[in-house]
């Protein structure tokens, strides 16, 4: 419903019906790959504090994502572009809530507006600029080898989590009701069954393979295939008008019908994007295809069945989200990734 602060809120109806012995809140505002991997230290939370009321912030934009959470109680979203004035006053309905904890798992100008002096127990995540400035620019990696995105979340929760308990998963929920959607969908588009996921997008054209590269490996794997990205990704008409298998669905899904179809899907092959992750946190095989990007810049998949196609040259990893234009003649770290490559690893991933 809509509050005078123009915030959504979702409340599952239980909540009416429990007394809790915490209330805490989780601040991430974006973007779709790194709210999904909040979902890892949000399972940690919750099993610390079984009994508590987990309020989940973010962007309206991504809201849908996180909807039937079983971890989250309250969802709540604000507009990306809130004024200050109204900032102020979603930060007075916060404060009355009374939360006992707060990750800010964003750390923003935005989530201090939003959260600074509203609790005694603020937990922040502290970012590794410093490691990833030398990274990018002198190319010294400074990381941990055991480094990962969801490994940095977990290090800024406080004492709910140790390094030596087990990291858990990503995860998402998708209802019944949705996947029969998403397959009416696909059925009255002629894809029936065993297809492939193609997200090829990305925020940034340097994280994308080329449409050339996927026709060729389509063509190899000769398996259905479903396109999913958004109206500006022209790769996507691009695969789509070069492999005849293909259902070219992008710009028409909104976010949950599109995490809906990704399971329904038999494997997905991607960009280092949010679908990607997304596919992951549902329980599915992804072989992600990695170029600017790195672990240490917060891509990578997690699961075993999944796979990284990547190749290790000097320049890369070379921006936090592969937003810079490549200074080199050709983008390397893309143009060597081969279909081979990938249909290689799509046939590995039949037997993990």
């Amino acid at each position: 419903m809509l509050d005078r602060f123009g915030i959504i809120q979702w409340v599952k109806n239980k909540i009416r019906f429990m007394k809790f012995d915490q209330k805490i809140l989780i601040v991430r505002f974006s973007s779709i790959g790194d709210i999904v991997q909040s979902t890892s230290p949000l399972r940690t939370i919750r099993n610390s504090y079984p009994d508590s009321s987990i309020t989940f912030l973010t962007l309206s934009t991504y809201a849908p994502l996180l909807e039937m959470h079983p971890d989250i109680d309250s969802l709540l979203s604000i507009n990306r572009k809130q004024s200050f004035k109204k900032l102020l006053e979603f930060r007075k309905y916060l404060y009355d809530k009374r939360f006992q904890f707060i990750y800010d798992l964003h750390n923003s100008i935005r989530s201090n507006i939003l959260t600074y002096g509203i609790s005694k127990k603020i937990y922040r995540l502290k970012k590794p600029r410093f490691k990833r400035s030398g990274l990018f620019f002198f190319h010294i990696n400074k990381f941990e080898k055991e480094f990962s995105s969801l490994r940095l979340f977990h290090d800024n929760i406080g004492s709910v989590w140790n390094n030596k308990n087990k990291i858990p998963p990503t995860f998402l929920k998708i209802s019944k009701f949705e996947k029969e959607k998403a397959n009416r969908l696909l059925s009255s588009r002629g894809v029936v069954s065993n297809f492939i996921a193609i997200v090829p997008g990305a925020a940034w054209n340097q994280k994308q393979w080329s449409s050339k590269n996927y026709i060729n490996t389509l063509n190899k794997l000769n398996l259905p295939a479903v396109i999913l990205g958004s109206k500006k990704d022209e790769i996507c008409n691009e695969i789509s008008l070069g492999y005849k298998k293909a259902i070219n669905l992008s710009g028409e899904t909104d976010l949950r019908l599109a995490v809906s179809i990704l399971s329904n899907a038999m494997k997905i092959i991607g960009s280092d994007t949010g679908l990607v992750h997304a596919a992951e946190a549902l329980g599915k095989a992804v072989i992600m295809i990695m170029g600017p990007t790195s672990k240490e810049t917060g891509g990578g998949t997690y699961k075993k069945k999944s796979t990284i196609v990547e190749k290790d040259i000097w320049c890369r990893p070379c921006s936090q989200n592969g937003k810079f234009p490549c200074y080199r003649s050709s983008q390397k770290c893309m143009d060597l990734v081969l279909p081979k490559d990938v249909v290689s690893a799509f046939l590995r991933s039949n037997k993990a």
